[in-house]
């Protein structure tokens, strides 16, 4: 057994609410639908981006991990979500935010809402849709793809349950009197 790596300490926010099935449906194209139409709405309605974020879905509730923090820390985002991915329990991970994505080996990242979706067995389930000025333009549809039509994983997406597994991860939150906060095991 490896022992557990020591880790700057990095506080991030989390919240916890139910699982309303209609919000989060147990259906894996229509949950990542739902996820696409609340990032992109919080880019209409709000008019900013919305901030990245991890979701651990388990059967009765929903688990948000701010990333902010650990983008500003440069900490292994991989790590840290396959951790959240190796908790007991949960049934999807879901990645979303407005990322940069290159599209056809542009030099520089287009900046663009994103829903990636995994789950234990290894299926996935993306959306991908470029803005423009930090806007959503109507003729611009997203990209939907998914394991089970046979795209491949996009590089550097997802395989968390498998390192979750792999490498024993989990994710060990308490509160801020509790010292042990979003320690990765």
């Amino acid at each position: 057994m490896v022992p557990p790596r020591r880790f700057q300490s990095i506080r991030t926010r989390l919240s916890i609410g139910p699982r309303d099935p209609q919000r989060f449906p147990a259906d894996d194209d229509a949950l990542g639908r739902s996820l696409l139409t609340l990032v992109e709405g919080v880019i209409r309605d709000q008019q900013k981006m919305p901030r990245p974020a991890v979701l651990a879905l388990r059967s009765e509730q929903v688990e948000q991990y701010d990333l902010k923090a650990l983008l500003e820390a440069k900490s292994d985002l991989h790590r840290f979500i396959s951790a959240v991915a190796g908790q007991p329990g949960v049934e999807a991970v879901a990645l979303l935010g407005v990322v940069g994505v290159r599209y056809n080996r542009a030099p520089k990242g287009v900046p663009s809402a994103l829903v990636f979706l995994e789950w234990p067995d290894c299926r996935w389930w993306s959306a991908v849709r470029p803005l423009e000025e930090r806007a959503i333009r109507d003729d611009w549809p997203a990209m939907i793809r998914s394991a089970e039509e046979g795209y491949p994983r996009p590089g550097g997406m997802g395989a968390w349950f498998s390192r979750a597994r792999r490498e024993q991860l989990q994710l060990r939150v308490g509160s801020r009197s509790q010292p042990g906060l979003g320690m990765v095991h």
